[in-house]
């Protein structure tokens, strides 16, 4: 029987994220669980906070994926000119309250990150779980090694 986990994640990402993330999804089946998330195919009639909140009562562990949801240019001028641009890409607000629901509901989490993506949930030292920076437009991202190591880790928690 396939044990039921959370996934964070933006409702809609890039094709070049979502190719990937399909196949990742097909690696957590293969791996004995059942993926569950708001708007991937589940829906609700209530508000999406009480949505998230009752799958997630039905979860046993949680994968909060740091996609880049908006991408922020900012540039630092001197005298007029130029000195630095710097891009900020800044994940979906849900993955910090579904991140907070999981941690709350005491079930396993799996934090992972884009490069690039930062902030709450995603800054090293702030929930004390490692967070995993990988390249999620990478094909087979799921199968490199890092992953694998922590993705262990992390199911073995899994109390099924």
């Amino acid at each position: 029987m396939a044990v039921n986990v959370f996934i964070s994640r933006p409702s809609v990402i890039p094709e070049e994220f979502e190719r990937h993330y399909i196949s990742f999804e097909k690696y957590l089946k293969s791996s004995g669980f059942r993926p569950s998330r708001l708007g991937g195919g589940q829906y609700t009639m209530d508000a999406p906070l009480k949505g998230v909140m009752e799958l997630m009562e039905k979860c046993k562990g949680a994968i909060i994926l740091g996609y880049p949801q908006y991408h922020i240019t900012a540039s630092v001028k001197k005298g007029g000119e130029e000195q630095q641009s710097i891009t900020i890409n800044v994940p979906t607000p849900w993955n910090q309250i579904e991140g907070t629901l999981a941690f709350h509901s005491q079930i396993p989490v799996l934090v992972i990150a884009h490069p690039g993506v930062s902030g709450g949930i995603f800054d090293y030292g702030v929930t004390g779980e490692y967070v995993l920076t990988i390249c999620l437009n990478e094909e087979n991202w799921h199968r490199k090694k890092d992953f694998i190591g922590i993705f262990s880790i992390w199911k073995s928690k899994i109390s099924t």
